[in-house]
């Protein structure tokens, strides 16, 4: 269910997903880890900058 979550995330709210986990043997911790990361990263992706733009590589690219 984890993977299919994400999956439907990810394509609703239009952004690119990758998550991996590396190491661990209980599925339990593994999928609070992936769900944790998901928060940091886009707690870190909201977070205003200096200039309060959204951080963004559209047109620098």
């Amino acid at each position: 269910m984890t993977e299919e979550f994400m999956r439907a995330f990810a394509y609703n709210a239009g952004i690119t997903l990758h998550l991996k986990s590396c190491y661990g043997k209980n599925s339990h911790h593994i999928t609070e880890a992936l769900y944790k990361a998901l928060a940091h990263a886009l707690n870190a992706a909201v977070k205003p900058t200096e200039n309060s733009q959204p951080l963004s590589t559209k047109g620098v690219l």
